[in-house]
Parts: structure tokens; C-alpha cells; sequence
């Protein structure tokens, strides 16, 4: 894996699947320009905000059927008060986790994949922790 720094403005959705398929993961890109990384079946995109020189990881899960509008931000609310770094928003079919990494000072392509593991994993520990009412399919 190439571990020179990448410029701000080298940091495109390219040069971000580029480093996941010489880390041999699989990544593909989406037709809006996001980078789609699938792994054991959970699905993380990654979106380049060049305006804000962000990287934007972000996975969603959907609700079991039926589950209670109160209960969805009651879990949401928890894990944004106990998980640090991690950000969940809820929306009528599901919840969305994610995470921003800044890359105005350039790049390694190290941080682009010790995020995505980083997202992976707490996020998977956020939900077994405080999903208590099995709300999330």
C-alpha cells in the first residue's frame, strides 16, 4: 500500500476506492460519487465534501417492522450521548451512523482505512450495546 500523503487536492472518490482495492476490499463507486465499501455484508459509503475537505463515512441500518417513533430516538439519542465521534440521525425507515474525517492537511491512506474499520466496528458495538429493544433489522 502506497503511504504517501495525499494532497487536499488529490483526495477525489478515485483516489479513495484506489486505496481500498489495494488494501483489497471491495469498493465500488456509486452513481452520485460516493465510495461504496461491502464487508461481511454491511455496506459503508464514503462521501468527499472537497468544499469542506472532508471525508464523510456513513452506514444505515433499517428498523424492524413496527418498531415505536419514540423508541427510534430514544436509541438514537443514546448513542449520541455514549459513543464519541459517532453521529446517528434517525429517518422514518432506518438510522444512519456516521463519521467525518478532515483532510485539509493532506491524506495517508492508513487514516482513510483506519477510519472505515473505526466506523465498522463502533458502530456494530453501538447497536449491540444500546439497541436493547431489538429495533434495528
Amino acid at each position: 500500500m502506497n503511504e504517501r500523503v495525499l494532497s487536499p487536492e488529490e483526495v477525489s472518490p478515485q483516489t479513495i476506492k484506489a486505496i481500498f482495492d489495494d488494501a483489497y476490499i471491495t469498493a465500488t463507486l456509486t452513481p452520485d460519487d460516493k465510495v461504496c465499501v461491502t464487508e461481511g455484508g454491511i455496506k459503508i459509503f464514503i462521501s468527499v465534501e472537497e468544499d469542506k475537505q472532508l471525508l464523510t463515512y456513513f452506514l444505515l441500518f433499517g428498523w424492524r417492522s413496527g418498531t415505536l417513533f419514540q423508541d427510534q430516538l430514544e436509541f438514537t439519542n443514546a448513542l449520541n450521548q455514549n459513543v464519541v465521534f459517532l453521529r446517528a440521525w434517525a429517518f422514518p425507515e432506518g438510522i444512519v451512523l456516521d463519521y467525518s474525517l478532515p483532510y485539509d492537511g493532506g491524506l495517508l491512506p492508513q487514516q482513510v482505512l483506519s477510519a472505515y474499520q473505526w466506523l465498522r466496528r463502533t458502530a456494530i458495538w453501538g447497536i449491540q450495546q444500546y439497541d436493547q429493544k431489538h429495533l434495528v433489522a
